[in-house]
């Protein structure tokens, strides 16, 4: 099938989509985005099906929110939005959270806006700021188990210490970040990414 929509205006795309239902212009707004936000997600979950899904996924709550898209606003941003939602919602169902690193939570964080570094490097100062706030060992103990996946037990028979010692700091840790973080409730998707990686 040709692609008549392909000399549109992504506004006029998004009028005929949120007025009209036109499944032609929204096949178009697919074609034009599949390839971006398919490279998004397969950089944070663990399989191109996964990815996959994901996209289909994406697009099909875009279709769904049609009639309250607003066709003045950047549409990248609301696809990267819904996007990034879906992805944290996969991982949580997945229960992968574990197997977040940091250079995950930067491709996850930076598509929020795709087009504003300064928001990512906002983003990035506050993940460090809230993590030096806690005690050496409590940040030893939590960058061992959130960021490279380790067990209670591994973490515990790595640091000569005890499993109870290790979850005591872990619900130390995750008090503190809790409370710093919450100090920052402008930064939402912080909160959540934060969430994601840190709960237990």
């Amino acid at each position: 099938m040709g692609r008549n929509y392909q000399h549109l205006e992504e506004e006029s795309l998004l009028r005929n989509i949120k007025y009209n239902d036109e499944e032609s212009a929204f096949q178009e707004l697919f074609y034009r985005y599949q390839d971006r936000v398919f490279r998004y997600a397969v950089k944070i979950v663990p399989t191109r099906e996964l990815a996959e899904e994901i996209l289909q996924d994406v697009f099909l709550k875009v279709w769904n929110y049609r009639a309250q898209i607003d066709e003045n606003r950047p549409f990248s941003a609301l696809l990267f939005k819904i996007a990034k939602n879906t992805i944290l919602n996969t991982l949580k169902q997945q229960k992968t959270h574990q197997q977040l690193t940091p250079d995950t939570i930067e491709n996850l964080a930076f598509h929020i806006c795709p087009e504003h570094d300064m928001i990512w490097k906002q983003y990035v100062s506050i993940l460090n700021d809230a993590l030096a706030t806690l005690p050496e060992r409590c940040r030893e103990i939590f960058q061992k188990s959130r960021f490279d996946g380790l067990s209670y037990e591994e973490i515990a028979q790595e640091m000569g210490i005890s499993k109870d010692t290790v979850r005591l700091q872990i619900i130390k840790s995750l008090k503190q970040l809790k409370k710093y973080l919450l100090l920052h409730p402008e930064f939402d998707a912080v909160l959540m990414i934060m969430y994601l990686v840190i709960i237990s």
